[in-house]
């Protein structure tokens, strides 16, 4: 019996596109052959609930490895460190950075003033223009969810269990030396930061199963999932991946798009 953990995005859902019916079918083959099968993903637990639900997967590493789900339950989470969020919105203020903190699906802000307000303006514009819905899905729901950000006081704030932020007005998002340690990602109307550390989830599932390293077998294709290929053994990278995780596979199979997760697993024999 294996361990599969499956990045989503590249990975087993093509940017833009549906899940191919192939890895569908290696999904269901793989668990009626006794194996188990988690995603492993940078998305939250709220955000991957109809996926877990399409493909009939119940266990899940979420947001980057803050939150492992057995069996459809949160069973372990981390979040940041409030003197490290307190850090971060310090500098973010001297620079005139807005950041949003995102956590168990809602948006919070500790502040706001007129570059708040004009953002919040601009935005709301935005979605009168009908270019903008041609705009990637995950782009408009990130805007939707920026104009529902609820304001809170900066100790309510520093309460909440966060998982990811958002910088807006983020020219200066380099001055932010708190941040630094962190992958920086540019969705072009703001920039995110947000755990990196799937192998902290993988190694939570495989001191809870007892489970040696060989039991293990990783899949993905971003920087995100640098980690995990370093933790693990077994790593499939993606055709579609990038270059510094294919430098780290053990095997690189086909793209997403040209039925790759089910030509690893038929490779090695899995299904």
């Amino acid at each position: 019996m294996k361990y599969f953990f499956f990045d989503i995005d590249g990975t087993i859902k093509p940017y833009n596109h549906s899940i191919p019916e192939s890895t569908k079918k290696t999904i269901k083959r793989l668990k009626e052959l006794g194996h188990v099968v988690f995603l492993a993903t940078g998305r939250r637990d709220n955000e991957i609930k109809s996926i877990m639900k399409e493909i009939d997967v119940e266990h899940a590493i979420c947001a980057g490895g803050g939150t492992v789900v057995i069996n459809n339950n949160i069973e372990n989470q981390v979040f940041f460190d409030k003197k490290k969020l307190k850090d971060i919105l310090k500098q973010c203020r001297k620079y005139n950075i807005i950041m949003v903190s995102v956590c168990k699906g809602e948006y919070y802000a500790p502040y706001q003033g007129i570059k708040f307000d004009l953002y919040m303006f601009l935005i709301k514009a935005l979605k009168k223009i009908k270019l903008f819905n041609k705009i990637k899905l995950v782009n408009r729901a990130f805007f939707t969810s920026y104009i529902n950000a609820k304001f809170i006081n900066e100790e309510k704030f520093l309460e909440k269990p966060t998982q990811k932020l958002l910088f807006y007005n983020y020219e200066c998002i380099n001055e932010i030396e708190t941040i630094r340690d962190f992958t920086i990602y540019n969705n072009g109307s703001y920039v995110y930061i947000e755990f990196e550390f799937k192998e902290r989830g993988i190694e939570y599932i495989r001191k809870r199963n007892n489970l040696e390293l060989e039991d293990i077998i990783v899949f993905g294709d971003g920087k995100n999932d640098i980690g995990m290929f370093n933790y693990a053994k077994n790593s499939i990278a993606m055709g579609n991946a990038c270059e510094e995780v294919k430098k780290l596979a053990s095997f690189i199979t086909k793209k997403d798009n040209e039925d790759g997760i089910e030509y690893a697993c038929k490779h090695f024999n899995w299904i």
